[in-house]
């Protein structure tokens, strides 16, 4: 079997593994970008001190990642389910909701001192709160309130930038918009300060792809952004 059947057997018999792995490989795109930027400063710089056997290492170097980010592409394009019915509906539950479904709930708590970044793996995961550089930190009960929550302060920002996302390469899904002033197709939309909606049918590692995509949008390091968590129920999944 080729690598072609796995992700397609994968697709049809396991569609939220196939999910799971889509969310990774976009988010290792996203380090592949970061990365190719850093090498274009170097190579850059390089230039500048007329360096040209450096110059020409890096830019082997940024061929040899854009090959990757091609294959990637690929492997995404392949893996690709419609995510309807599929997002773990848990993801969207609130601590209230959690206490009374997990008895011994308690156990799961987290300290929610530590700070997370982007690079993180989300499932599982329950967020207590996000910010941005040192601004005060807004506190969340769910993924899809961070999502909305990020989404309106990066909208008092910029409300332009915003709304162009509807028309942004990879700001969307393949099939449906994720950032839309129509709700065609949406499946959870929320709306951003009666100007826009923004899907919220994501597991929390889709929201964390598309929140550093915006982010970068505007600007903003994977860095500047410090995620809180409140629970983590990795070992209750496990059993």
């Amino acid at each position: 079997m080729n690598l072609d059947q796995v992700l397609q057997t994968l697709k049809t018999e396991f569609p939220n593994k196939a999910i799971d792995l889509c969310e990774s490989l976009e988010l290792i795109k996203e380090v592949l970008n970061d990365t190719m930027n850093a090498i274009n400063h170097k190579s850059n710089d390089a230039f500048v001190k007329r360096d040209f056997i450096a110059r020409r290492q890096y830019d082997d170097i940024a061929v040899s990642l854009h090959n990757y980010e091609q294959q990637i592409d690929q492997f995404v394009a392949t893996l690709s389910v419609d995510t309807v019915d599929l997002v773990n509906e848990d993801n969207d539950s609130d601590e209230e909701t959690e206490k009374r479904k997990i008895p011994n709930y308690v156990d799961y708590v987290v300290d929610n001192n530590v700070e997370h970044t982007l690079y993180e793996n989300f499932t599982h995961k329950r967020p207590y709160a996000f910010r941005i550089n040192e601004n005060h930190i807004v506190e969340v009960k769910t993924w899809q309130e961070m999502l909305k929550k990020t989404a309106e302060l990066l909208f008092t920002i910029d409300n332009d930038k915003f709304l162009a996302f509807e028309h942004t390469r990879g700001m969307n899904g393949k099939k449906n918009k994720y950032i839309s002033v129509k709700l065609d197709g949406m499946r959870k939309p929320q709306l951003i300060l009666d100007k826009v909606y923004i899907e919220t049918n994501m597991s929390g590692n889709g929201i964390r792809n598309l929140i550093l995509k915006m982010l970068k949008a505007y600007g903003y390091k994977a860095t500047d952004y410090k995620v809180y968590f409140r629970a983590d129920y990795t070992e209750l999944n496990q059993e």
